[in-house]
């Protein structure tokens, strides 16, 4: 049931997005390349090097120290684009760091896990990725979605105007209820588990967005943009890091931080979303 449940649903998300999108904060981006660069190297190298420091820092066993970097090297979550909108973030940005890291992922996540088992395992494992369903899995729940709500708003902007009340109400009862999915979908690893891997998880996470938040200060990103890496950061595609884990590895141990991440991640990133919406009238969004 989840498995056809949240892929629909993240379309129906990411329709959403579409619609209170516009080209121009695409084009926009090319003006920002600082928040492009941060985010993408925040989640193809910083998020996995970050994760195996604390993997050895919480003295993690063998397979949840291989399935925290595994975690981390995972693409970014599709619900970061609808979290980032609901934040009221840089939406363009936070599609646009979804779509490369996530086209990027064949190749970077089987670097990461072959790092993570030297390191931590002693093992050489070999983990391809297939390139042609990870694509389609983009361009089905991703893609396609956002493209068909940007071109209506951009080509019918009256019908997109009056829709928008009625499509954001039911995309946040489509967005409780995906996350509730997942959730519920990984209920036993969380209670068996939430312990042992749940603090390095937290850990993981608070501390990434620390220094995304840190380093957009420091290079001047305007808020709009740093809710958008806060949020594409934090929020992975957890379904991304079972597949390598159960699937292709055949290790549903290693999967277990993957599925303990899942409560933490969105834990953190609506509560990231609460304190913004309460202190909108004191932060500047049209800042470059």
């Amino acid at each position: 049931m989840a498995a056809v449940l949240i892929p629909l649903g993240l379309a129906v998300l990411m329709r959403a997005v579409g619609l209170e999108t516009r080209l121009d904060a695409f084009r926009a981006l090319a003006g920002a390349p600082a928040a492009v660069a941060l985010g993408l190297l925040a989640q193809l190298v910083g998020l996995p090097l970050l994760a195996a420091l604390l993997a050895e820092s919480f003295a993690l066993p063998t397979p949840h120290a291989v399935g925290l970097v595994l975690l981390a090297a995972a693409p970014g979550g599709v619900t970061a684009n609808f979290v980032t909108l609901m934040a009221r973030g840089d939406v363009a940005l936070a599609v646009t760091l979804t779509v490369v890291t996530s086209l990027a992922a064949p190749l970077t996540v089987p670097f990461w896990v072959g790092f993570a088992f030297d390191r931590f395992a002693d093992e050489n494992v070999a983990v391809v990725l297939p390139f042609a369903p990870t694509l389609g899995a983009v361009f089905a729940t991703t893609v396609l979605p956002l493209l068909i709500g940007v071109v209506l708003a951009d080509r019918r902007p009256a019908f997109a105007a009056r829709s928008r009340p009625w499509t954001r109400r039911i995309s946040t009862v489509v967005f409780v209820v995906v996350v509730a999915a997942a959730v519920a979908a990984q209920g036993s690893a969380l209670v068996h588990d939430g312990l042992t891997v749940g603090p390095a998880t937290l850990a993981l996470d608070l501390a990434a967005l620390a220094v995304v938040i840190g380093l957009s200060g420091l290079l001047g990103v305007s808020s709009a943009r740093r809710a958008a890496l806060i949020q594409t950061t934090g929020l992975r595609n957890v379904a991304v890091a079972l597949t390598v884990a159960v699937t292709l590895l055949g290790r549903p141990d290693v999967a277990v931080a993957a599925t303990v991440y899942v409560a933490v991640m969105n834990a953190v990133a609506l509560l990231h979303v609460a304190w913004r919406r309460a202190h909108l009238s004191e932060v500047k969004d049209d800042a470059v």
